[in-house]
């Protein structure tokens, strides 16, 4: 009567067992869901174009009623990308539900909100491959009609020391696909402008940019690469209800007093600073041409480096010498933000994060040189488009 007993228990703990382990299996599932469909939205909202693609599958279809359906990765990140840089955000998902149909594949439902809009989740299928979660479906419905963000900015991009305007072309392209105007001006000396050095001094760079600013009716995001830093700061001191916003391009982020060469002093592991040298008349700064590219755009090909080289001219030494002038007041309360450049071989990675730890609203970080403009321009307009939707 025991034996026959144990025997009736027996199958019954290991059915509760089996019940367990498929039980502690399923919340794993979900929690990995979870937390990867929570991972999108924060790169939705965070604008992380790369990472909201490497979500999906390269064959996932996605359908967005009433706007359509989308197959493959690369259509369904045409419908994304314009949609996030015109200023949609703030993506929310509530009453979330997710249905585990095995180990390695589970669907969410919810309803979704964000700045622009409202509606249903109604199949985004996540599956499990190669130890990785990706999107194989995404199924949406809008129920309120999105409008896009239709704030429309004027960028006013300053070129660094040698170069010019030129040097933003791929760049503003990309801001005027989303609609934006923009400006980049040659500074006196550079481009097409050809200013005899004797005449050039700061107040020829500031004055330029200043006479475009005027021009607008409303504030401008003010860009300086490089060099040119000192110089829209002191633009911005000088015309601060026209600037929105200042932004640092791996630029010199100075205190009032600062200049290029007290900044460039004792600096170690820049091949600009180590390069740099005066023309015999001392009129202009130069960097030894055969390192130049080593110093500025070690990322671009060879080809593209010389195409661009007959267009680098010397920099005026004057501007060189200025000594910033700002206050408070003026300059002190324009939001600011600064884009580092981690492989920068001019300015060093810790030199920037000195100039600009504590006096930003938002770091941005490129994996580049010095000039990102020419090696990454996609990557780098689609950090002036999230600069320009910061609230």
């Amino acid at each position: 009567m025991i034996k026959s007993k144990h025997l009736f228990i027996t199958p019954i703990l290991l059915l509760m067992f089996n019940i367990g382990c498929k039980s502690a299996q399923k919340e794993e599932v979900v929690a990995e869901v979870l937390k990867a469909s929570q991972t999108w939205i924060s790169n939705f909202n965070n604008g992380n174009i790369e990472e909201i693609e490497n979500a999906y599958t390269r064959d996932a279809v996605m359908e967005a009623k009433p706007y359509g359906t989308y197959k493959g990765q690369e259509a369904i990140i045409q419908f994304w990308e314009p949609f996030i840089q015109s200023g949609a955000s703030n993506l929310k998902y509530t009453n979330v539900k997710v249905k585990v149909i095995n180990s390695t594949k589970a669907i969410v439902s919810a309803d979704w909100s964000m700045n622009v809009g409202k509606g249903v989740v109604i199949n985004e299928t996540w599956e499990k491959i190669k130890e990785e979660w990706k999107l194989t479906k995404d199924s949406f419905e809008v129920n309120r009609e999105l409008k896009a963000n239709k704030h429309k900015a004027t960028y006013v991009l300053v070129h660094s020391a040698w170069l010019g305007g030129w040097q933003w072309g791929n760049v503003a392209e990309v801001l005027k696909q989303n609609g934006h105007e923009v400006f980049s001006p040659n500074l006196p000396g550079h481009g097409d402008d050809h200013t005899p050095s004797e005449l050039i001094t700061m107040e020829s760079y500031v004055n330029t940019i200043i006479n475009i600013l005027d021009n607008q009716e409303e504030p401008v995001i003010l860009v300086g690469h490089s060099f040119n830093g000192i110089t829209v700061s002191r633009v911005a001191e000088l015309r601060p209800n026209k600037v929105e916003k200042l932004v640092y391009l791996t630029a010199f982020l100075l205190p009032n007093g600062g200049s290029f060469f007290k900044a460039v002093k004792g600096v170690e592991g820049s091949l600009a600073v180590e390069n740099f040298y005066l023309s015999e008349d001392q009129k202009y700064g130069l960097v030894k041409e055969e390192e130049i590219q080593n110093a500025f755009a070690h990322d671009i090909s060879e080809e593209a480096f010389n195409n661009a080289k007959p267009y680098i001219v010397p920099e005026p030494i004057a501007p060189l010498m200025y000594e910033l002038e700002i206050t408070e007041e003026n300059f002190g309360k324009i939001p600011k933000y600064y884009i580092e450049c981690t492989e920068d071989r001019a300015i060093p990675i810790n030199v920037q994060r000195a100039m600009y730890e504590g006096k930003v609203e938002k770091s941005y970080t490129l994996h580049s040189s010095h000039t990102p403009n020419f090696s990454q321009p996609k990557k780098l307009a689609k950090i002036l488009l999230k600069i320009g939707n910061e609230k």
